[in-house]
């Protein structure tokens, strides 16, 4: 992602958690888009109901943190690229 480039997301540094080395990080996003992306990147074993824009995510445990984070980063960057389309767009370009 370019510099200039705004970001609607923040993906903290994966952190261990629990007493068996769990690894998760912090999500903070503006839009449900983000969390529906990552629920679909298999190195993400879940994640919590966000609460006032911040969601934890928790890695998988077959998974290295560091290349898991770098996964969900790719991720969300591509998902802040597509365009959502008003549902009257998404209608007309059906009918073409």
């Amino acid at each position: 992602m370019s510099k200039g480039e705004a970001q609607d997301f923040s993906l903290g540094e994966p952190q261990p958690i629990g007493i068996n080395t769990r690894y998760a990080c912090w999500l903070t996003c503006s839009e449900e888009r983000y969390l529906r992306a990552i629920l679909r990147v298999g190195c993400v074993a879940s994640v919590s109901k966000a609460q006032d824009n911040r969601a934890l995510v928790e890695i998988r445990n077959d998974h290295d943190p560091d290349e898991a984070w770098h996964w969900v980063r790719t991720e969300l960057e591509e998902t802040s690229r597509r365009v959502v389309l008003d549902p009257i767009w998404e209608e007309a370009l059906w009918l073409l």
